[in-house]
């Protein structure tokens, strides 16, 4: 299943739009559907919106089921270092917690 951010919210620099796109990832992973999100004609991300769009996936799923059916494609060295710093520093906190 592929997934093009901008087919469903014009910006992403808010919770509310990251959770547009975590409902539709939730969605789609809960069918056991392989997913790939395009950051096609999309430059940077902001904190926020990573939070909301993938972040909060871990409440729903271990990080290896999502590190196995979640892609991301049509990406900048930014957009892959922020979603791979908020990762890292979710299952740092949570290894901390446990």
């Amino acid at each position: 299943m592929n997934i093009r951010v901008k087919d469903l919210v014009d910006q992403v620099y808010s919770n509310n739009d990251g959770m547009v796109i975590y409902n539709e990832l939730k969605n789609q992973l809960d069918n056991d559907n392989k997913v790939a999100v395009s950051f096609d004609d999309i430059g940077a991300l902001n904190s926020s919106f990573v939070n909301s769009a993938f972040i909060e996936l871990l409440n729903d799923f271990d990080f290896q089921f999502i590190k196995n059916n979640l892609r991301f494609v049509n990406s900048t060295k930014q957009i892959n270092e922020m979603i791979k710093s908020r990762f890292a520093f979710e299952m740092n906190r949570i290894k901390q917690y446990n």
